[in-house]
């Protein structure tokens, strides 16, 4: 996925809302966990941008 790549080289954030878009899943982490992995993709949260959750993008 293009878009995740750049993402992840230019340090991007991604909203919950956007991540839904791009892979078709809402991302949501195991209890007591900050990381959601789809296939090669790892995406970490990092905090809030409005209501919805930031995740940070990496393989």
């Amino acid at each position: 996925m293009d878009i995740l790549e750049r993402a992840q080289s230019a340090n991007w954030l991604l909203t919950s809302e956007e991540i839904e878009q791009l892979i078709g899943v809402k991302p949501k982490c195991e209890a007591g966990k900050e990381i959601f992995q789809r296939g090669c993709w790892i995406f970490t949260k990092v905090g809030k941008m409005g209501l919805q959750t930031a995740w940070k993008v990496s393989k």
